[in-house]
C-alpha cells in the first residue's frame, strides 16, 4: 500500500473512527487460518466460554502466537501494519490476537470501546487500534461486527440504547475492518440457522499502554526463536523510545533472549543527547 492510500485509510478512521480494506488478504492466508483455527478447536475442545463479553454461542482462542506459525503473518501483514503504526506509531506494540468464531444463536455481545479499562479523559488520540480480520463472509445476519460511526469522538463509553445508532459491518472473507481504540462496536447477532462466522481480533496498543494478553510469560522461548525480528519488537522486547520495559537499565530482548541486537541501555544519551534527557533523569 502506497503513502496516499494510507493517508486515505487514515482519514476514513479520523472522520469515522474505522475503515475497511476489502479482499486485501490474500485467499492462501485465509484459508490456511481458517483451516488452522477450525484445527485448534478440535483439538483444544474448546467450548463458549459463557459470558455475554465472550459469548455464550461462539468459540474462542486466546494467544494465538503460541499455538502456530502461521499467526505470525497477521501481526505483520504489510496490507495492515503500515496502517496502525500511523495511527499509533513505529513503537506500538502488539497488545493480543484473539481467534472469534460467532455461532448460531449467539446475541449481541454488548457495545464497547477496546479502550473500556482506560481512564484517560476523552476524546484522545487512539491508544489501541484494532484490526478485525473476516476469514469467513461477515453479513448482518451471520454476526458481523457492529459499529457505531464517530463515536471515538464522544467523552464516553456507550450506554443502554446506543446499539441503535450502530450499523453491521458486512465484508467477504480476506477483509480486514480496522477500528481506532475508542470507536464503540459490538459482536453482532448470529440469528442463521448453520453459519459460522470467524474473525481474528488482533489488537495493537501504543508503547507505553499494558498489552491485553501478556506475552512475557504467554510465548515460550521455544516460540520466540521463530519469530522474526520485527514481531519481537511488536511483542516487546525493546525499549520504548529507549526507556520503557527495561531490566535493570537493558532492554528485554537482551536479558530474556540474549539477544546482542536487541543490546540497549535505559537513558542511552546516544539517543537522546546530552542536555535532552527524558523524564525519570533526575
Amino acid at each position: 500500500m502506497d503513502a496516499a492510500a494510507i493517508d486515505d485509510r487514515l482519514r476514513e478512521i479520523d472522520e469515522q473512527g474505522y475503515t475497511i480494506l476489502r479482499e486485501a488478504i490474500e485467499p492462501d492466508l485465509v484459508a490456511r487460518l481458517r483451516d488452522t483455527i477450525r484445527r485448534l478447536q478440535r483439538e483444544l475442545d474448546v467450548k463458549p466460554r459463557g459470558n455475554r463479553s465472550e459469548g455464550r454461542a461462539s468459540l474462542r482462542i486466546y494467544n494465538l502466537l503460541a499455538k502456530d506459525r502461521v499467526f505470525q503473518e497477521m501481526a505483520l501483514h504489510d496490507a495492515v501494519l503500515p496502517i496502525v503504526e500511523r495511527v499509533l506509531d513505529e513503537e506500538c506494540l502488539l497488545s493480543g490476537m484473539t481467534a472469534i468464531d460467532i455461532g448460531p444463536g449467539e446475541r449481541l455481545q454488548g457495545m464497547h470501546s477496546d479502550e473500556i479499562v482506560m481512564t484517560v479523559p476523552r476524546p484522545h488520540i487512539a491508544l489501541m487500534c484494532t484490526a478485525m480480520w473476516a476469514l469467513t463472509d461477515f453479513t448482518p445476519a451471520n454476526g458481523g461486527t457492529w459499529v457505531v460511526p464517530g463515536s471515538h469522538r464522544s467523552d464516553r463509553e456507550p450506554r443502554r440504547g446506543d446499539e441503535a445508532r450502530a450499523f453491521a459491518v458486512e465484508m467477504p472473507a480476506g477483509s480486514v475492518l480496522i477500528l481506532h481504540g475508542s470507536v464503540w462496536h459490538s459482536g453482532g447477532v448470529n440469528t442463521t440457522a448453520d453459519e459460522w462466522r470467524l474473525g481474528v481480533n488482533v489488537q495493537y496498543c501504543q508503547g507505553y499502554v499494558r498489552q491485553q494478553q501478556n506475552p512475557y510469560l504467554g510465548l515460550t522461548g521455544e516460540v520466540l526463536a521463530t519469530f522474526p525480528e520485527r514481531l519481537l519488537r511488536l511483542v516487546g522486547f525493546t525499549l520504548y523510545r529507549g526507556i520503557m520495559g527495561h531490566v535493570d537499565g537493558a532492554a528485554p530482548g537482551e536479558v530474556v533472549l540474549g539477544a546482542d541486537r536487541f543490546r540497549e541501555r535505559a537513558y542511552d544519551e546516544t539517543r537522546f543527547g546530552r542536555d535532552a534527557l527524558p523524564a525519570g533523569k533526575h
